[in-house]
């Protein structure tokens, strides 16, 4: 008799761990959110850059390490879905080549203005 008893607490033991761990089995293969609509994906770069921009335009003290943390965005973008953000990373990139020389601000003023189109014509091209 105890042998039966401790092979159905034993039984019992697995069945409430099986209870216990199939929400979490299941919920591995729930189906995952929708990729970004291209409205989506423009809306998130643009908002980046026109606060990159204008924070830049506030403290260009800070400008080139702001940039250096917005360029893994936009290489990822670039990465990811090509086309126009591969010309949006093109320009940070060349915005940031200049802060990195400590080009004059009128440079950087106009890198910043290409930067801004840019990022304006993505919204444009939805």
């Amino acid at each position: 008799m105890k042998k039966n008893s401790l092979g159905l607490c034993r039984r019992l033991i697995c069945l409430a761990m099986l209870l216990l761990f199939s929400p979490i089995l299941t919920g591995c293969g729930a189906p995952s959110a929708p990729p970004p609509s291209e409205t989506q994906k423009s809306e998130v770069a643009k908002k980046s850059i026109d606060e990159f921009v204008a924070a830049a335009k506030k403290s260009p003290k800070t400008a080139e390490k702001d940039l250096t943390i917005l360029m893994e965005s936009l290489d990822a973008y670039a990465s990811e879905y090509e086309g126009p953000y591969i010309d949006l990373r093109d320009a940070a990139k060349e915005l940031l080549s200049l802060y990195q020389s400590s080009a004059a601000k009128d440079k950087i003023d106009a890198q910043l203005e290409v930067l801004q189109q840019k990022a304006n014509a993505l919204s444009s091209a939805d």
